[in-house]
């Protein structure tokens, strides 16, 4: 058996996480998915019943989802001023941590806790996603398994920016010109996940300031692949794996087969894409689409 752990607040509606759970499941995966889930709608609670998802509740005390700059500044201090005001400085409390965060919290309790350990574990987003097929239907070996954005670390100012707020100058120079990993889709077997979800949380502990307010995950995550805190690594790219990861990607014609799949170059459905809606037109409107699809606007 294999498990699927993602994480939702008040901030997504139904609509937004349909398209996941949806394909999901058309894709004949059968398994456990398991969704930490914060002040969320009856609608959105109704929506994970419907298909199955196991909803575990958590107190969830960080920022909300937030697009409008000036309101983060306000959540930003909000945050620190609040936290910090009612809490020692030797104090940590995971729930306050912005949700990109304190999600493997969530996962490292709930997996630690489990009396029949799964063979592979999917750590996944869950605005963004969409299965083509069934996650585990390509062949993950023992350790980790993640992908790349296809964009330097130099390319992003995000991405500098969070990993010298949370290793310094002298690692992100080092590290500069090297791929940015993906954190919202990682495959491991369970000894694998554990250890790097431990290795995850110890970190946001000692970088606990940023993470009340930065998505520091993806930055911890690029570190801890390019310098091998973990083995083994298995790395995929774009267009040759078990996942996509769209962002800035082209989808050219022959990357599609007959009946409109995304495919590796080697002509394999590829079962994971990740970060679709950042793409205008993968499908037009006169254009043929895939049931997996059927939500993709």
């Amino acid at each position: 058996m294999n498990t699927i752990l993602t994480s939702t607040s008040s901030g997504l509606d139904a609509d937004a996480i349909e398209p996941f759970f949806y394909s999901l499941r058309l894709s004949g995966y059968q398994d456990d998915v398991v969704v930490f889930a914060s002040r969320i709608s009856g609608e959105c609670r109704a929506l994970l019943q419907k298909y199955r998802a196991t909803v575990i509740d958590f107190d969830y005390r960080g920022m909300p989802i937030l697009r409008s700059r000036s309101r983060r500044l306000f959540w930003y201090l909000k945050m620190i001023l609040g936290y910090y005001g009612s809490h020692r400085w030797s104090e940590k409390d995971f729930r306050y941590l912005i949700i990109n965060c304190s999600r493997f919290f969530c996962y490292r309790q709930y997996l630690s806790g489990l009396p029949n350990k799964p063979g592979f574990v999917l750590m996944a987003d869950i605005r963004d996603i969409v299965f083509q097929r069934d996650p585990f239907s390509f062949p993950f070996q023992p350790g980790l398994s993640v992908t790349t954005e296809c964009r330097k670390i130099i390319q992003s100012r995000g991405a500098i920016k969070q990993l010298w707020e949370t290793v310094g100058w002298r690692e992100t120079w080092q590290l500069a010109r090297r791929d940015i990993v993906n954190c919202g889709t990682i495959v491991a077997d369970f000894d694998t996940t554990m250890k790097y979800l431990d290795l995850l949380t110890s970190y946001f502990n000692r970088s606990f300031f940023w993470s009340l307010i930065e998505g520091i995950d993806q930055a911890m995550h690029t570190y801890f692949v390019h310098k091998q805190l973990l083995a083994p690594i298995h790395y995929y790219y774009n267009w040759n794996g078990p996942f996509l990861t769209l962002d800035s990607e082209v989808v050219l014609p022959q990357h599609k087969n007959r009946e409109g799949l995304l495919c590796n170059q080697d002509g394999s459905v590829i079962p994971l894409v990740h970060q679709y809606d950042r793409i205008k037109e993968l499908y037009r409107r006169d254009e043929a689409r895939p049931a997996c699809w059927k939500y993709y606007r």
